[in-house]
């Protein structure tokens, strides 16, 4: 599903005539938090969520997580809860069954970590423990209060904000401000630290600022050359914005919904434009990973990280895991 419009309008006749469904949207999420049964694991975990639906830069940010670990020596293990995908499975290991129905994000991070799909994320973290873990991640779950973490990480971005500021379904907030804030313990916000009083008014607890950088060296065969850059993901603009930013010749961008599964007929697509105007077709790795293994050597990747104090950062977290690498 692409990102609606009206989530990020100022006024909209459409989000409007949702925003009862909001009240209703709260409603649920109430009653399926009071019912839950809560969990407790002898492990830390950390979990690095957004308030958003879609988009915010948390897969981002939990690779510089896995790196900065699986540098210390510790066996780190990331889990997702599988919201799409029917993987027919209480939890699968993307590390060992791969298939084409995996989710990107999860596809990704197993480059950099263990990486569990699961149904519900007690099935992934019991999974991991097993496995060996002394570390978990879960990315996204900051709406899961079944699960006890040591730390919640709220992620934000100045290019989204939070949008119109409404809950699903007038909006892209999975539930309020007021409620997101109090979870977390810090947030991590890609964009100038004086934006964001912009979008969390006084907001009184650690925060921690990102910009995202991509390594020249990794796109230097693209300059003086056209590029059609495309991308399945929450918000593509933000990708062909970032390429526009390096000087690259974006002659052609092609925005496809999130998690959207690429057929090889849609790639033959891509692949016939960029023949009739002479260009290299270019995507993020979150859509790169779900290419066939045979046409991945026609495709260019643009590899995104994060520039921040990653002492202050991880100062933080391990005091708050009591973790002391």
């Amino acid at each position: 599903m692409k990102t609606p419009s009206y989530w990020y309008a100022k006024k909209s006749w459409i989000s409007s005539i949702l925003l009862p469904l909001s009240y209703f949207w709260l409603l649920l999420s109430f009653l399926r938090n009071t019912l839950k049964k809560k969990y407790f694991f002898n492990i830390p975990i950390i979990c690095v969520g957004n308030v958003l639906a879609g988009g915010g830069g948390k897969t981002t940010l939990v690779i510089e997580i896995c790196k900065y670990y699986k540098k210390k020596k510790l066996n780190i293990h990331v889990v997702y809860k599988a919201y799409k995908n029917r993987i027919g499975v209480n939890v699968l290991n993307v590390n060992k069954d791969k298939n084409d129905n995996l989710d990107d994000e999860a596809l990704l991070i197993s480059k950099y970590a263990n990486t569990w799909l699961c149904k519900e994320r007690k099935y992934g973290i019991n999974a991991a423990i097993k496995a060996g873990a002394n570390l978990i991640v879960l990315d996204d779950g900051l709406q899961d209060i079944s699960i006890k973490k040591n730390i919640n990480i709220l992620v934000s971005n100045q290019n989204q904000g939070n949008g119109n500021n409404k809950i699903i379904p007038a909006g892209p907030l999975r539930e309020t401000l007021t409620s997101a804030i109090k979870k977390s313990d810090c947030l991590f916000f890609y964009g100038k630290k004086n934006k964001v009083n912009e979008f969390f008014k006084n907001y009184e607890k650690n925060i921690f600022c990102g910009e995202v950088k991509i390594n020249k060296e990794n796109i230097i065969h693209l300059y003086n050359k056209k590029v059609i850059a495309f991308a399945g993901i929450a918000h593509p603009f933000n990708f062909f914005k970032t390429l526009n930013q390096y000087g690259l010749n974006v002659v052609q961008s092609i925005a496809f919904p999130d998690h959207f599964k690429y057929k090889r007929n849609d790639l033959d697509k891509i692949l016939l434009k960029c023949k009739n105007q002479s260009a290299i077709p270019v995507t993020t790795y979150k859509d790169y990973v779900k290419l066939p293994e045979d046409l991945k050597k026609s495709f260019s990747v643009v590899d995104i990280h994060i520039i921040f104090n990653k002492n202050k950062f991880f100062n933080f977290i391990n005091n708050k895991i009591n973790l002391y690498v």
